[in-house]
């Protein structure tokens, strides 16, 4: 079964614009959710009829719990049909739930607590991807090319690195890894590019360093590019990275169609975790990397439980570096449907 990938959610707006534009979006949000749910597009729908919704989701290879869990028709089981809509940050996929365009999207739990923080009333609903237990076995790295001075960490001091949105989980973990390490965190330089842009970005020098997930970090890799420092690892096992999230609007008008995302989607993770070369092969329908690539590629965890004590940790990280300007309780930014 081929995947199309019918809309892109576009026109994503600069960190330094989020807040404003978040904030002129919250009253739209809410006319939205103030529009009923008879639409079989997004709303609550019933009987046997499928309720058709878009999930905001990025092109890298966390994700594919999701494709293979509609091939497999995890989501037609719940009467849900899935539209993706690909995106390049989490900022991006934020103002576009706000503003109605969808009904559930992959976030980092960064942006996530911060549009929270900031008012938003975004629920998470299920948890999507994890780092790994060990560095060698971590699916995002800050990597350098072959002939970089870069050896390690305490190198980094004074450098300039690529993340996919300022503002992000790629900003807390990183610096909070440095933290760690004993390199001053503002002492770097980060620069926004997507991420298919950044192992260009890294060859023609526009960057030092950049922090590459799967499956940019293999191909980066196979050019003989190196890494230094796997930040999700430092800060902790299976440390937190991604969710899929709602907004609070729509799960009041839509609780039942929540409940059964949730569960077809942790039936997707449980599914992707015991079968893995079914996971892979879903990955060049979405990011453009090849077949043959993607057997390469390491893996994301996709446990289905929340780790609630690892959150705290990251959302008290990003309050602490400002990324996050008020951390959000926890029981009111996760739902109490969650696992």
């Amino acid at each position: 079964m081929r995947l199309v990938l019918k809309r892109d959610v576009r026109g994503r707006p600069g960190p330094q614009r989020l807040h404003v534009l978040l904030a002129a979006l919250t009253s739209a949000a809410l006319a939205v959710a103030g529009c009923g749910g008879d639409d079989k597009s997004g709303g609550g729908g019933g009987g046997s009829e499928q309720t058709k919704v878009k999930v905001g989701v990025l092109p890298i290879s966390n994700v594919a719990p999701l494709y293979l869990g509609i091939e497999k028709g995890f989501f037609r089981e719940e009467k849900l049909e899935i539209e993706p809509a690909p995106a390049q940050s989490g900022n991006e996929i934020v103002t576009a739930m706000v503003s109605g365009d969808l009904q559930f999207a992959f976030l980092g739990y960064v942006p996530a607590a911060s549009a929270r923080g900031q008012g938003l009333p975004l629920k998470l609903i299920a948890n999507a991807d994890n780092g790994a237990k060990t560095a060698e076995k971590e699916w995002t790295q800050l990597m350098v090319t072959e002939d970089s001075p870069i050896r390690d960490a305490k190198d980094l001091e004074d450098k300039t690195i690529a993340v996919n949105a300022l503002k992000g989980v790629g900003e807390v973990v990183i610096k909070a890894a440095l933290d760690k390490r004993g390199v001053d965190p503002n002492s770097i330089k980060l620069l926004e590019v997507p991420f298919p842009e950044m192992p260009a970005a890294l060859e023609k020098e526009r960057v030092d360093v950049i922090w590459a997930p799967e499956p940019f970090l293999t191909s980066v890799l196979g050019k003989g590019g190196r890494e230094v420092e796997a930040p999700l690892t430092t800060l902790g096992k299976l440390f937190p990275n991604g969710t899929y999230a709602t907004t609070e609007q729509y799960l009041g008008e839509n609780e039942d169609v929540v409940k059964r995302f949730a569960r077809a989607m942790n039936k997707s993770s449980d599914y992707a975790t015991e079968n893995p070369d079914e996971a892979r092969a879903t990955i060049p329908q979405f990011s453009q990397i090849p077949p043959d690539v993607a057997k390469k590629i390491r893996l994301p965890q996709w446990p289905t439980e929340i780790d609630r004590d690892q959150l705290q940790e990251l959302i008290d990280y990003a309050v602490q570096y400002k990324v996050i300007e008020k951390a959000p309780p926890l029981d009111e930014l996760i739902w109490q449907g969650a696992s």
